[in-house]
């Protein structure tokens, strides 16, 4: 007689049970990756933003101090200003398009000092470490800084 009855499936399945949770490692492993490779787009086109910004800040430096204390989150305007003699307020138009359409709860900031400009860009992104003393489900707020000497 064969004491050995049924041995064989076990193994299978102890066999499936291992694999099916390496599997699922495997798939948290890649929302991970994904998860990462947002938050590094999103500070990618920031850095492109405050750099096109600073370039049109350039660009114009008779109106420079027309951009002080500006800030995306306070300025209300829906309609496209057109570019007038300076055009300063189609620039900030633009900008503020640009980081509202590409990174989630997006805002900026220009302060001007002298010759001294600083371009602040601000978005929330979910975190995906687990020693940041937050729940994964609460977004939090990143910021990339540009300081410029014009």
């Amino acid at each position: 007689m064969n004491k050995q009855a049924g041995a064989t499936l076990m193994e299978v399945l102890i066999t499936v049970l291992i694999l099916a949770v390496g599997l699922l490692g495997l798939s948290a492993t890649q929302v991970m990756s994904l998860k990462n490779a947002n938050n590094s787009h999103n500070r990618y086109l920031a850095g492109l933003a405050a750099q096109e910004m600073a370039d049109r800040i350039r660009a114009n430096p008779k109106a420079r101090a027309s951009y002080n204390n500006y800030d995306t989150a306070s300025d209300g305007s829906e309609t496209e200003p057109g570019c007038g003699a300076t055009c300063v307020a189609q620039d900030k138009y633009e900008w503020k398009q640009v980081i509202e359409a590409n990174l989630p709860s997006g805002q900026g900031e220009i302060d001007v000092n002298g010759d001294q400009v600083t371009l602040t860009v601000t978005w929330k992104e979910q975190h995906t470490g687990k020693d940041r003393g937050t729940s994964a489900a609460v977004p939090e707020e990143f910021s990339y800084q540009l300081v410029v000497e014009l």
